[in-house]
């Protein structure tokens, strides 16, 4: 006789016996589990876990694209090779003459001619602005391990559009006026380099300037005369006689991270036809830089001072008179904003190092002129200060950009091949 359970008992056995198999397998499952990692007892434990996590993520610097690429113009000297070579034909890039516009033209230097240490080097360049100089130079060197040189040199020069405002320190740049100036240029120097770091030198030249009327604005005749520009009713040729010194302990020569270099210039200028403009001028020219945080900051200092005084009864002609304004002074004012016989010119810049061959810098000019060298003091300057990038080596700025700020001219931007100082 077959005996029938009830359905509630029937489904209890299939519970107890699905029970039974699972056990084994969750067991076998709690079994196969790998142990928890232990956890750090103390911060110092944490912290020396994360920092041991982080060293094995660590990847050595990679440099972007920009910096790879001016590394690599430094270190192969690229610039140097392309727009200063030792030898053969390369191309002259910069400005004839602050406020000449960029200029541009073939140049060619051949060392060791004649078989012996002789050198020849010549360029030309001309602007937009119609600016033009042809410069030509044999070059004498290596006597006595170098310390002896020489050269003889020649030069061509034509700046059509000079600005003149009128002399002296209250010139109203209401007179802005024109005048045009050509030169040529005959002469031979020599010096001794007595240390590396102590140069004397002497320099004799022939000048034969002329001064026309101007391009591009009023010309000098039409608001000035004689009295008040002297040299404008004639320019006669002129003797230039120069004995100068210098002290020059600079590192790098080309972009300047420590040192100073003093020199110190006595000319004197001999008029050849009339004997009216013979004068004399004495200049000091002073730089300090001071390295700050492993040569990666600068402080760099400049004091120029310059007095010019004429022979009794004589005149400083206008066109040979110290100027101050422009991309390499008073950068807040346009050039040769102010002109006298003497100039005082102060300047300090904070330079620091953004990547490789990329500075930045932080400027601060002040200065004036006078008809006076006893009215040089510290009163009533002009200045300006500003914020500036400059593009090259250690071997030198190849390209400066700057805004001044701050000035009685207004703003004034400078777009310069080649360094302040």
């Amino acid at each position: 006789m077959r005996v029938i359970l009830p359905q509630p008992f029937a489904a209890t056995r299939l519970a107890v016996f699905l029970l039974i198999v699972a056990r084994p397998a969750a067991a076998q499952d709690v079994e196969a589990a790998p142990p928890p990692p232990p956890q750090p007892a103390t911060r110092a434990e944490v912290a020396a876990a994360e920092r041991d996590a982080k060293s094995t993520q660590l990847a050595p610097y990679l440099p972007g694209r920009l910096e790879r690429t001016l590394i690599w113009i430094e270190n192969d000297r690229v610039l140097e090779r392309l727009l200063n070579p030792a030898e053969g034909f390369y191309p002259k890039l910069g400005t004839v003459t602050p406020g000449g516009g960029f200029a541009l033209g073939p140049a060619y230097r051949r060392p060791e001619i004649f078989g012996g240490p002789v050198a020849f080097s010549a360029f030309a360049m001309g602007s937009l602005k119609k600016y033009w100089l042809l410069d030509a130079k044999l070059t004498f060197g290596d006597a006595l391990e170098g310390r002896v040189f020489g050269d003889v040199h020649g030069q061509r020069s034509d700046f059509p559009s000079e600005d003149f405002f009128g002399l002296g320190p209250a010139s109203d740049r209401r007179d802005h006026v024109k005048f045009g100036l050509s030169n040529r240029v005959l002469g031979a120097s020599g010096g001794v380099r007595a240390t590396p770091w102590l140069t004397v030198s002497a320099r004799i030249d022939r000048l034969s300037p002329e001064v026309g009327e101007g391009d591009g604005g009023r010309p000098i005749e039409r608001l000035f005369d004689a009295a008040e520009a002297p040299g404008l009713e004639g320019q006669p040729d002129f003797l230039k006689y120069e004995l100068a010194a210098e002290v020059n302990y600079r590192e790098p020569r080309g972009n300047p991270r420590k040192g100073g270099r003093y020199a110190l210039t006595l000319q004197q200028f001999d008029d050849r036809d009339t004997g009216r403009y013979d004068f004399q001028r004495v200049e000091a020219d002073l730089q300090q830089y001071i390295s700050l945080y492993k040569e990666r900051r600068v402080l760099a200092l400049h004091a120029l001072v310059s007095m010019s005084d004429a022979e009794e009864g004589g005149e400083v002609p206008f066109y040979f008179q110290r100027t101050l304004g422009g991309p390499d002074d008073l950068r807040g004012f346009r050039r040769f904003r102010f002109r006298d016989r003497n100039l005082l010119l102060l300047q300090a810049e904070y330079r620091w190092e953004i990547f490789t061959a990329v500075d930045g810098a932080i400027f601060y000019d002040t200065g004036k002129v006078a008809s006076r060298s006893e009215d040089l003091t510290l009163d009533d300057l002009e200045s300006n200060y500003g914020i500036g990038f400059r593009f090259g080596t250690s071997n030198g700025i190849f390209l400066r950009i700057e805004g001044a700020f701050g000035s009685a001219g207004g703003k004034h931007y400078v777009f310069r091949f080649g360094h302040v100082f």
